[in-house]
């Protein structure tokens, strides 16, 4: 076998020429060109790592006060909910006063006609209440039937009306502020 590598160096190690007298290069400032270069990009570092960590300090900063604001929001959307009839009991709260009142007092055979008097001030005074606040009656008498807004309970022949106009309600429906809450049972001609 033969030996190849001649200079008695490693494998892989290329043989280098011994210096020549006198053909030595001259220093041409490159190492202290680099330098400067070297200890800029060092600086540039340092400030994109102090930015950096500036960046995340804020982002953490602002996932907490995001944090705290969703959980003081959820505290105030659950106590709104919790209280939100507050206003319409404290002016039921009047009405039930007359209902005790009227059972209290019972309903005397010989002042029936009182009683009844003070059952529909009673009666008119929660209608008042439930009004404020946006209730209406839904009265369909003489409309065509939608089922959208009204629940048919039965068909029924009619002189009065033609085919599905309603004739009567069974039980009253009602709307808050626009929108259905409970349709009248009807009674449809057929």
């Amino acid at each position: 076998m033969e030996d190849n590598n001649k200079s008695g160096g490693f494998e892989g190690e290329e043989e280098q020429s011994p210096p020549v007298e006198g053909s030595e290069q001259p220093e041409t400032g490159e190492d202290d060109a680099v330098e400067p270069d070297v200890q800029k990009i060092r600086d540039d570092l340092d400030t994109v790592r102090s930015e950096a960590s500036e960046y995340l300090e804020n982002l953490q900063r602002l996932k907490a006060e995001f944090e705290n604001f969703r959980k003081r929001m959820l505290k105030e959307q659950s106590d709104f909910l919790k209280f939100a009839s507050h206003g319409l009991i404290a002016e039921l709260l009047p009405v039930l006063d007359n209902f005790d009142r009227a059972l209290k007092h019972g309903a005397d055979p010989d002042q029936f006609d009182k009683y009844e008097e003070g059952l529909k001030l009673v009666y008119s005074q929660i209608l008042d209440v439930l009004s404020r606040e946006g209730l209406s009656t839904l009265d369909p008498v003489g409309q065509e039937f939608d089922p959208t807004k009204h629940e048919a309970v039965m068909q029924q022949e009619s002189d009065e009306y033609d085919e599905g106009i309603v004739t009567s309600v069974v039980e009253k429906g009602y709307v808050l502020k626009d929108r259905v809450i409970r349709p009248p049972k009807v009674v449809v001609a057929k």
